[in-house]
């Protein structure tokens, strides 16, 4: 365990070491995580989760359960928001692979098994080569990586993952272990329910992964245990028709309730466990819809009311597939590994193991092609969260098999999967060094850096809303000064005059030195950066007007920020 843990914490901190990582973000594609970061900021001033983070003004439908833990934390313990993301993030995956080697522990009794999970996170794609660079590109921004690509960021899809990992492997224990339904069976049915439940309020994709996963394999491992045709047959006929129907149902009543639907089709597969358990079912589906309901109300309030924001979401998640000969390479070595558990399980008798297994196998299918029944949910999300699901989860598969004897007929199967697998791991590792360089390389954002310790004395008694030096990115300021910035990240939350900050969104961002455009959009001060070699430049009027001077050194020489004071009309 011990062992596995390290290699955890290797993967997500490793490229840092002999850097300062504790000073600040990392800059490892920054722009999404110093957006998040801002709830958290807001959140650790006293602010609210609930608005758009850098301006503080209109609603934000962002489930930020992640980010109000991370502010909370730094606010009771005065730790820098980076900091507490750092040690939760870490903290909650290091759990996770721990929870998932315990699971494989309990399925093996090997004391080895733990590093399974663990060496999981090491899987490439394949990308160095057969595309020459450490993730596959797609469509769009669509990319394909392996599992250290995504639990790098350590953001709330990450934490989403690591609950929704979590919940699964309590899953698996309860079935593994139910001779009936003990209390410590109960226990963990209800634990996962609230964890999949509480996915909602984290991360929108992570619960749906999680929920998806849940529900075929409650529903698979149901049609094994209590085995009939007809239920089958009603279960299969009722998934296609929604897949069928879903392009039709997602035009007239939108994706959401769509993905509704696709999870009642399994209950007819699933009725005999529930109807069996009555009490049990009862109270895990109560738990898991009182956990979800705080971010699932929230959302459909804005729905209802037609909220701008939540329609441009669902138009900006199109051409986003993943059905491409990228993606075939990139699957291989998930393929092999889904392939040697096929192979160890098929024949056993071992439901709770065939069920986990078959879940992963049609939960990752249907989820990313999503964009063939209408769901339109960035389908390469979907394949990358799967993807980190199934390794995690598939390796304590194949930790039992490896101690077992699978049946004749599939055994030679297994062994040339399982041959073939490490073959396939070993050069994948190439990508990990690539996915090393790059995050290295990128490094840290200091968020003590002299500039911001300036920004930060200017603006100390302001209040108001302050428009970023041209060569300061928005987001680090947000976070470095806590106070309302103008800006906002088009995807994730929009201000309450959306149109009046379009500017700000605008790459060259010249129009931003319009005092007009200034005034509308209500920012109160501007910083310029006399070592921003191509600031704003404002026209000789008492429109904008110098108001303050802080100076600092860079690379030894000296330089200044200037505060500027925008008149309001």
């Amino acid at each position: 365990m011990v062992l596995a843990a390290l290699v955890t914490i290797g993967v997500l901190l490793g490229p840092l070491i002999g850097q300062p990582w504790w000073s600040g973000f990392r800059a490892y594609f920054a722009n999404d995580q110093l957006s998040y970061a801002a709830i958290a900021t807001n959140v650790s001033v006293g602010g609210s989760s609930l608005v758009e983070p850098f301006t503080m003004t209109g609603t934000s439908f962002y489930p930020s359960m992640w980010y109000e833990v991370v502010g909370l934390v730094s606010r009771a313990t005065r730790m820098p928001v980076h900091v507490s993301w750092t040690i939760l993030g870490l903290a909650l995956v290091c759990a996770a692979v721990l929870m998932v080697g315990w699971l494989a522990y309990r399925l093996s009794g090997r004391a080895w098994a733990p590093l399974l999970p663990a060496a999981a996170l090491l899987t490439g794609t394949l990308a160095t080569p057969t595309a020459n660079y450490w993730y596959a590109s797609l469509n769009e921004h669509a990319v394909l990586w392996g599992p250290f690509g995504t639990l790098f960021t350590l953001n709330a899809e990450v934490a989403g993952l690591s609950l929704a990992a979590i919940a699964m492997s309590l899953l698996v224990l309860a079935s593994w272990d139910a001779d009936g339904p003990t209390r410590r069976t109960a226990i963990r049915v209800v634990i996962a329910a609230a964890l999949i439940g509480l996915l909602a309020n984290v991360q929108t994709y992570s619960f749906f992964s999680g929920a998806s996963l849940a529900a075929a394999y409650l529903a698979t491992r149901a049609l094994l245990v209590h085995r009939s045709r007809r239920r089958l047959l009603l279960t299969l006929g009722l998934l296609v028709l929604v897949l069928a129907a879903g392009p039709l149902i997602s035009r007239v009543v939108g994706p959401l309730p769509l993905f509704g639907l696709l999870l009642a089709a399994l209950a007819p597969a699933a009725w005999p466990t529930v109807n069996r358990h009555r009490p049990l079912s009862a109270v895990a589906v109560a738990t898991f819809a009182i956990a979800a309901a705080p971010q699932v109300l929230h959302t459909l309030s804005g729905l209802v009311s037609n909220d701008p924001f939540l329609a441009y979401r669902q138009d900006s998640t199109q051409n986003l597939g993943v059905l491409s000969m990228a993606t075939v390479v990139s699957s291989i070595p998930l393929a092999l590994l889904a392939l040697a558990c096929v192979a160890a399980v098929a024949r056993t008798g071992q439901v709770t193991l065939q069920s986990l297994v078959v879940a992963l196998v049609l939960g990752g299918a249907l989820m990313a092609t999503n964009d063939l029944w209408g769901f339109h949910q960035e389908p390469y999300r979907f394949w990358l969260q799967y993807a980190i699901l199934s390794l995690l989860l598939l390796s304590a598969v194949l930790a039992w098999a490896l101690v077992s004897r699978p049946p004749q007929p599939a055994r030679a199967v297994f062994w040339i999967a399982t041959a073939a697998l490490v073959v396939v791991w070993t050069v994948g590792l190439a990508d990990v060094r690539g996915f090393w360089d790059f995050a290295r390389q990128k490094g840290v954002i200091d968020m003590g850096a002299d500039p911001l310790v300036a920004a930060r004395s200017l603006l100390a008694d302001k209040n108001g809303l302050v428009m970023s030096s041209r060569c300061t990115d928005p987001g680090v300021l947000k976070n470095a000064v806590h106070g309302p910035v103008a800006a906002y990240n088009k995807g994730l939350a929009w201000p309450e005059d959306v149109k009046a900050f379009e500017i700000f969104t605008d790459p060259n961002r010249r129009a931003s030195e319009d005092p007009v455009a200034l005034r509308a959009a209500k920012v109160r001060y501007v910083i310029t950066d006399s070592a921003c070699a191509d600031d704003w430049s404002f026209p000789s009027t008492q429109a904008v007007v110098p108001l303050q001077k802080a100076d600092y050194l860079k690379d030894g020489q000296p330089q200044r920020l200037t505060l500027w004071w925008v008149e309001q009309a």
